[in-house]
């Protein structure tokens, strides 16, 4: 009986658009529902018995493992953001619930594809509240701006000097008349609370 109600979860599962992941112990995929190929381009085959972490962007592996143990610690977690490597090669910025199944021993996470989300309002913020127009670089210094990323990450993620950056930061926030990144980010959930 035990077995026909796993499998007809994760036959429900299967049908939601958001993917939904079980990890172990040790960090490994043990399952993962049908929406992941269309969010990082890999069947369920293909990553089950991976390591979560592999998956994870580089610039963000750190700050996943301490949030992965918090959610082992027993926390339930929502709202946690970070980036995945596509199949393709790109980002692509997930939005976390996870909470701990403790009679499994294993997380169980629902991720959210928010990459166009994040896209949309952040270029719409651009265009929307800049009284002067953003260079391409600004554009994506800004997207940057809106995460936990620094400075000295935004520069290694877009290939330019620290210099460079914040000579583009410092820009951004005279156009956006802040003084910053937390007036920056007051703007953008404005626009954001406005939208819905």
């Amino acid at each position: 009986m035990g077995n026909e109600i796993g499998k007809h979860r994760t036959e429900f599962a299967d049908h939601l658009l958001d993917a939904v992941f079980m990890v172990d112990t040790s960090g490994r995929i043990q399952y993962v529902s049908a929406a992941c190929e269309g969010i990082l381009g890999y069947t369920p085959k293909e990553i089950t018995g991976q390591s979560i972490i592999d998956l994870v962007a580089p610039d963000d592996r750190d700050r996943t493992l301490i949030e992965a143990k918090e959610v082992m610690a027993g926390k339930k977690r929502i709202g946690f953001e970070n980036r995945y490597r596509h199949k393709d090669g790109n980002d692509v910025h997930i939005m976390w619930s996870a909470g701990w199944l403790q009679s499994e021993r294993m997380r169980v996470g629902v991720a959210r594809d928010v990459t166009a989300l994040r896209k949309k309002s952040m270029v719409e913020l651009g265009l929307a509240l800049s009284p002067v127009p953003l260079a391409p670089h600004e554009q994506k210094v800004l997207q940057l701006l809106l995460t936990d990323a620094s400075e000295k990450q935004i520069a290694h993620r877009l290939g330019l000097a620290v210099s460079t950056t914040h000579s583009y930061v410092t820009t951004i926030f005279r156009k956006f008349g802040v003084r910053g990144r937390a007036g920056l980010m007051s703007l953008w959930l404005e626009n954001l609370s406005r939208e819905r």
